[in-house]
Parts: C-alpha cells; sequence; structure tokens
C-alpha cells in the first residue's frame, strides 16, 4: 500500500526482538482490518488514539510468535503462511512445544466432577421399537405387527425428557412394562408407534469413567492459559512499545474506563 507522507515508512511504533514495526505498517493493518468483516465494528477515526494503540498490541503480539517460532526453527517447511509469514501448523506446534507440560491435576478434575452434577447423572430410559408412519391406518398397521411381537421399524433408547406430549407420558408411565405398545399418535407431523423393549433405571456415571473426558476438557482450558501466560513474559521480554502506541489501558494513557 502505497504510504503518501515518506516520514511514516519511518517512524517506529514498537520494537520486538530488534525487529521494527513502523507507523506505515501500522496504517497498513488499520487499512486492512476496515476492509474485513471487523471494519464495521471499527471507530471511524483512522488516528483515533486508542485504535492505534490497539493495533499495535495486535502487531507486536504477532511479531513475538514469528520471533520464536523462527527462533524455534519451526517455520519452514509448516504449510502456507499467513499474512505475517507463520503458518498455523507453525503456531500450533509452538502452542504444543510451550504447553507441553501442562498437566490438570485429580484433585481439579474431581472438584470439576463435584461441581457438575447433572452432566454425569442418566435420566431413566427406555429401549423402544419405533416406528413413525405417513398416515393412520399405515400406524395401525404398525402397532398390530409391534403387538404380535414383529420386529417392526427400529430399536432405540430414549431418555426421561427428550420425547414431548403424551407419547413420554405413556412410555414413562409407572407400570410401563416391557411388550407394552404405545400409539398410533400423531406426533410433529407423522403417525408414531412404539413398543416398548426394556426398562433402563437412572444411573450416574462414576468419575473414573468420566474422568477422561474431563481430563480432555481440563488440559484444553489449562494449555490455553499456560500459553496466554508464557505469550505475555515474551511481550515483556521482547518488544519495546514507543510511549504513544502504548496499551490503551497503561497507566500513563489515564484511560480509568478500561478493565480487563
Amino acid at each position: 500500500m502505497p504510504v503518501a507522507d515518506p516520514v511514516v515508512a519511518t517512524v517506529v511504533v514498537a520494537t520486538v526482538g530488534g525487529r521494527e514495526i513502523t507507523l506505515a505498517r501500522l496504517e497498513e493493518r488499520i487499512a486492512d482490518l476496515r476492509r474485513g468483516p471487523r471494519g464495521r465494528h471499527m471507530p471511524p477515526d483512522d488516528r483515533g488514539p486508542n485504535l492505534r494503540r490497539w493495533v499495535v498490541q495486535e502487531l507486536v503480539t504477532e511479531a513475538v510468535i514469528v520471533h520464536e517460532v523462527e527462533a524455534l526453527g519451526i517455520g519452514s517447511g509448516s504449510g502456507e503462511p499467513s499474512r505475517e509469514g507463520v503458518s498455523p501448523a507453525a503456531i500450533a506446534r509452538l502452542v504444543e512445544l510451550v504447553t507441553a507440560e501442562v498437566t490438570v491435576p485429580d484433585e481439579a478434575m474431581r472438584a470439576y466432577y463435584g461441581r457438575n452434577p447433572d452432566l454425569y447423572q442418566r435420566p431413566e430410559a427406555r429401549r423402544i421399537r419405533h416406528v413413525v408412519a405417513p398416515d393412520r391406518e399405515s400406524a395401525k398397521e404398525a402397532a398390530g405387527q409391534l403387538a404380535s411381537g414383529a420386529p417392526a421399524g427400529v430399536e432405540i433408547e430414549v431418555e426421561l425428557g427428550q420425547l414431548v406430549g403424551p407419547m413420554e407420558d405413556i412410555l414413562f408411565a409407572a407400570g410401563a412394562a416391557a411388550g407394552a405398545v404405545v400409539g398410533p399418535m400423531l406426533v410433529d407431523g407423522g403417525w408414531n408407534v412404539a413398543r416398548i423393549e426394556g426398562t433402563i433405571p437412572p444411573s450416574v456415571v462414576p468419575y473414573d469413567v468420566a474422568r477422561p473426558s474431563i481430563e480432555a476438557e481440563l488440559l484444553i482450558a489449562a494449555r490455553r492459559r499456560a500459553f496466554d501466560e508464557w505469550l505475555e513474559q515474551r511481550r515483556h521480554a521482547l518488544a519495546v512499545i514507543e510511549p504513544d502506541f502504548e496499551h490503551p489501558a497503561h497507566p500513563m494513557h489515564g484511560v480509568p474506563s478500561h478493565r480487563h
């Protein structure tokens, strides 16, 4: 993008690991953002101080990632480069290396299990053989087949709360036994018939069974936090931002309304 003022090309707004980010680069990024999906949310004045400061933070963070990828030698041969010259595969590899030793302690997983009992309670369920017919007469015929014990329809499991209306009320009524046929009943535009095959009582998924899924979920969050903390440390170590372009919440700018 051509720069009208040649001075703009030489003004430095930040330095990351000895690599300069110029005012020209900043203005180029702002122009790119305006052309993209975020443009309609941006203030109209490109020269508003907070807009420039926010975009500088973005450029600095990208430059830190580029620096670290290059320092570790994981940038080459890692797929198509992004706008800043680093491929998503290289960034993913960087995250993997930085967070390789992150683990989730058992007490954290047990605490999560204890805080979320609803996630591990399985309600009462019915195994049913279910038929959806196009009209009432076809549904009556299917009901007769089911009553005779024929394997009509498909066998599925339905939990209490999955169905609506009288179909569920009858299937889960006290005393509903295996072999009972429910319907024909018009539900959601189709004629439904079902035969109860069996009852599955309510149960709780034991911690040992739930543990792998809990660990996977908490590990994603723990790795994200660890990478964010590492990235912030590397920013402090590598980046020098010129005073006029510091973070909008920096005390020197006196923006008390900004909070994290």
